[in-house]
């Protein structure tokens, strides 16, 4: 399967839409908070805003949604284990789920068939470059 196939299959297009901005109705709301707890579960809440700013640089959001964004993280109070455990590093795996969420923040619904192709294409691929490289 060839990559743009692939990108056909995760996302019915050849790039992820950029998000315009923070819809506010009450599931995506929902989403908002959990993407901002799983980040901040990741790399702590002290770098969340970095995080926002890369995702900026890639094209993923747009000023109007990172402003957003920041307002909602304003609302959180990061505990303890935030500040101390976080590695301040996000691994693809961890971009590859922010990615699901702006998707899914922008009205594209995230089907339990998506998630199970996608873990079966990476699993296929690693597969693939354990062999091919004797990994």
């Amino acid at each position: 399967m060839d990559t743009s196939t692939l990108s056909s299959i995760l996302f019915e297009a050849h790039k992820p839409a950029k998000l315009e901005e923070i819809p506010e109705d009450p599931i995506s709301i929902i989403f908002t908070f959990k993407w901002l707890e799983y980040l901040s579960e990741r790399v702590g809440y002290s770098n969340i805003a970095d995080t926002m700013e890369f995702y900026y640089n890639l094209g993923w959001l747009s000023d109007k949604a990172v402003l957003s964004l920041l307002k909602y993280l304003k609302g959180i109070k990061p505990g303890n284990e935030d500040i101390d455990e976080a590695s301040g590093n996000l691994t693809i795996a961890d971009h590859l789920v922010s990615l699901l969420f702006i998707e899914r923040l922008n009205g594209k619904k995230i089907s339990s068939e998506l998630l199970d192709k996608i873990e079966w294409e990476i699993r296929r691929i690693k597969k693939g470059v354990e062999q091919y490289y004797g990994i």
